[in-house]
C-alpha cells in the first residue's frame, strides 16, 4: 500500500471516529507499529491531526487567523452566542479574549445594562465602543497578528489585578481527555492565567472545534463552568461530557 493510500485511510477514519489507534489501524492495514508513527509524525507536521499516546486525533480544520474565520458559520455563532447573554446581570465584570464567538456574545449584550470588560482582543474592544454603557479596559501587550489579540508580560500583569464574574474563552480545540488547545503556545499560556481570573468560565464550540486538539494546552474541561454548543449537537454533547462538572447548553 501506497503510503499516500495510508495517510487518506487515516483521515477518512479520523473523520468518522475522531480517533485512530496505532496498534489495531497496524493490523488492519498489515503495516508495521513504526511506519504508521512515521505516517503520523509527518502528518501532524503537515497540520493534518494532532499525535496522542498511542494514536492521533484530529486538528479543527478551522482557519486560525482572526480574518479567516469572520465570515464562517455565521449564523451558528449567533445561535451560540444569543444563550449566553441571560447569564450576565448590571454591574458584571466580564474578561473575553479573543474569537469571532467571541465578538457575536459582545454585539447581542443588551445596551442598557452596565458592564465592565476587559479584553486584550482588538476587533472585541473596537465593538464595545459602541456601547455608552460599558466601561471598557484594555489589555495592552504585544500584538499577535494572526488571532488580532495582545500578548505577552503586559496583558499578564495586568490579568494579576482583576477578578471577573465572567470568562467568555476562546478556544481552537476541546476534547474530553487532552482538554481545551489552541495553535500558538503565547496565546494558549494568556488564555490558561485568564481562566484562573475569573469565577466562572464560558467556552462557545462549534462542531468544527469539538473532539480535536490542538498542541498547546489551555485547560482541562474541569476548568469549563459552561461549554454552549449548536442545538443539533447538545444532546450528544451533554452525553460525552457528562463525567465533568461542565454544563452543556
Amino acid at each position: 500500500m501506497l503510503k499516500e493510500e495510508r495517510q487518506q485511510i487515516i483521515l477518512n477514519k479520523l473523520n468518522e471516529n475522531h480517533r485512530i489507534y496505532i496498534t489495531a489501524l497496524s493490523r488492519e492495514l498489515n503495516v508495521s507499529d513504526d511506519t504508521l508513527r512515521r505516517d503520523l509524525t509527518e502528518m501532524e507536521m503537515n497540520g493534518l491531526l494532532t499525535k496522542v499516546h498511542g494514536g492521533a486525533i484530529p486538528k479543527s480544520g478551522i482557519p486560525h487567523d482572526f480574518k479567516g474565520r469572520l465570515q464562517t458559520e455565521i449564523d451558528k455563532k449567533r445561535e451560540m452566542a444569543a444563550k449566553v447573554i441571560p447569564f450576565f446581570k448590571n454591574g458584571d465584570v466580564i474578561l473575553i479574549d479573543g474569537g469571532t464567538s467571541n465578538l457575536e456574545v459582545i454585539r447581542q449584550l443588551p445596551g442598557h445594562l452596565y458592564f465592565t470588560i476587559y479584553t486584550n482582543s482588538f476587533p472585541i474592544a473596537t465593538e464595545v465602543m459602541n456601547y455608552p454603557n460599558i466601561e471598557l479596559n484594555f489589555l495592552g501587550g504585544t500584538l499577535f497578528r494572526s488571532s488580532q489579540v495582545t500578548v505577552g508580560i503586559p496583558v499578564y500583569q495586568e490579568l494579576q489585578t482583576i477578578y471577573a464574574d465572567w470568562l467568555i474563552l476562546g478556544v481552537c480545540s476541546v476534547h474530553p481527555k487532552i482538554g481545551l488547545t489552541g495553535p500558538d503556545r503565547e496565546e494558549s499560556i494568556i488564555k490558561r492565567i485568564m481562566i484562573e481570573k475569573a469565577s466562572k468560565t464560558i467556552v462557545i464550540a462549534d462542531a468544527l472545534k469539538m473532539n480535536t486538539a490542538e498542541n498547546y494546552v489551555i485547560g482541562s474541561i474541569g476548568d469549563i463552568d459552561y461549554l454552549v454548543v449548536e442545538d443539533a449537537q447538545k444532546e450528544e454533547m451533554k452525553a460525552l461530557f457528562a463525567p465533568y462538572k461542565s454544563k452543556v447548553i
